[in-house]
């Protein structure tokens, strides 16, 4: 949990708490921790006053962009980073933390 995200989010408007780099073992794929973290995530930032969880994946992972739709996040757009970094373009979800 960070609680700012310019790199990524560099118009951040209203206050959101943001999962970066949530990660599981591929042995517990299916169990639900994901989902747990997730929801976790979300009381950790309503309890902090913000509104919303932000996320972001590669564009191109269509099977984590699903299940971030599943998990209840909207797609909100797509950041790109054509400067010439190493960096590609990210898709980028948000929901309600129910403030």
């Amino acid at each position: 949990m960070i609680w700012a995200d310019p790199g990524i989010w560099p118009e951040q408007g209203e206050s959101a708490g943001y999962v970066h780099g949530l990660v599981i073992d591929r042995s517990e794929s299916g169990t639900g921790l994901g989902a747990s973290l997730l929801e976790w995530a979300s009381q950790r930032t309503r309890q902090e006053g913000r509104a919303l969880l932000r996320l972001d994946c590669a564009e191109t992972n269509i099977d984590l962009r699903s299940y971030y739709l599943r998990q209840g996040f909207r797609y909100v757009g797509r950041r790109d980073f054509g400067d010439g970094s190493s960096w590609f373009s990210v898709a980028l979800f948000e929901m309600s933390t129910g403030l």
